[in-house]
């Protein structure tokens, strides 16, 4: 027995499925996007001195160098096959 059957069930479906249709197109956003003007949250100071210490760290380190993680990103070699036994 189907639920909708009927000239009268499938118009009622079909204006259901319109008017959600138009309340999700008029709807506003319910997110606006990040404040532009006040306080964000973010300790200034602190994000400073993060940034300041990434810097010193990577001023003593030269590309070429080896260091943990450094196995990776274009132009690494790819990783030689398992050796049959």
């Amino acid at each position: 027995m189907p639920l909708v059957s009927g000239p009268v069930g499938t118009l009622l479906v079909a204006g259901a499925v319109v008017v959600a249709l138009v309340v999700w197109l008029v709807r506003g956003p319910r997110h606006r996007g990040p404040r532009l003007v006040g306080d964000d949250g973010i300790d200034r100071a602190e994000l400073e001195a993060a940034e300041r210490e990434v810097r010193e760290q990577e001023s003593h380190r030269r590309p070429e160098d080896d260091f943990q993680g450094d196995d990776w990103g274009p132009g690494a070699a790819r990783p030689r096959p398992p050796v049959r036994l």
